[in-house]
């Protein structure tokens, strides 16, 4: 696990995952393209937003892997299109973990190819998982400190989850790795769906009270005629998740949109 920090001088701040694009994948098709350019796009016009790569970014399909390589555009170089689709962003992506479609390569050939993605674009590759610090509200008196923290785990996430209970559980468990996090995020099974919860937790000589975010962070890849239509996976709203930060002294405050 690596850890990523972010610092936000506004009063305010965003942060949105982004992940299972499967580039390469025939059902990323120019809906799903242009809703994520959108963001990335909104992204590069806010001062105060960035992107977080979820994994699966490419597709990876081969004869011997579970995804369909006769799914995949004929004579698509996936890596070379996900490299030109993401340069025009790179300095605003703060870092990037591994989906399971890249451990594809990494289990066959040793290679996992987001390490010289991320090489190419200058971005930090957390491997596995990351512990994300987004400090903001950057204090006038004293430049290197900032009116609130907030920190967050991320992981692409495994197994399956049909139902919104069953893939909001799985972002749960992540709590089970790392206690204390103010929002916990996975993608890996295409939902658009987040839960909050409040927990207490020791601080100094007492007990708080602290909201807990738990955050799907979804999928641009189309429903009909896919593997999802297949298996009868549900049909899951495309897009990823929008994570909106107060720096604000006093309004430690987390508000996730969908």
């Amino acid at each position: 696990m690596e850890t990523v920090t972010i610092n936000i001088p506004e009063d305010h701040g965003y942060l949105i995952p982004i992940g299972d694009l499967h580039r390469g994948d025939r059902h990323l098709t120019s809906r799903g393209l242009g809703k994520l350019k959108g963001y990335l796009d909104w992204v590069m016009s806010k001062p105060n937003a960035y992107v977080f790569l979820m994994g699966d970014i490419l597709n990876v399909a081969s004869r011997v892997s579970a995804t369909n390589p006769f799914e995949s555009l004929s004579g698509d170089d996936e890596y070379a299109k996900a490299i030109e689709l993401f340069r025009p962003y790179s300095t605003r992506i703060a870092g990037c973990i591994t989906g399971n479609h890249e451990q594809r390569m990494h289990k066959m050939f040793g290679f996992n190819p987001l390490r010289p993605f991320c090489n190419e674009l200058g971005i930090q590759f957390c491997g596995f998982s990351a512990a994300i610090r987004v400090r903001v509200g950057q204090r006038k008196e004293a430049l290197t400190q900032y009116q609130q923290n907030y920190w967050g785990f991320a992981h692409h996430g495994n197994g399956g989850g049909g139902s919104l209970g069953a893939a909001l559980n799985k972002k749960v468990k992540l709590q089970e790795i790392v206690h204390g996090m103010d929002w916990y995020m996975a993608g890996h099974d295409h939902q658009l769906v987040t839960g909050t919860r409040n927990i207490l937790l020791p601080k100094r000589d007492k007990m708080i009270h602290q909201r807990v975010h738990y955050i799907d962070t979804g999928s641009f890849l189309d429903w009909d005629g896919s593997y999802a239509e297949e298996a009868m996976f549900p049909i899951s709203k495309l897009g990823s998740p929008r994570i909106r930060f107060s720096g604000k002294e006093n309004a430690h405050d987390i508000h996730v949109s969908i």
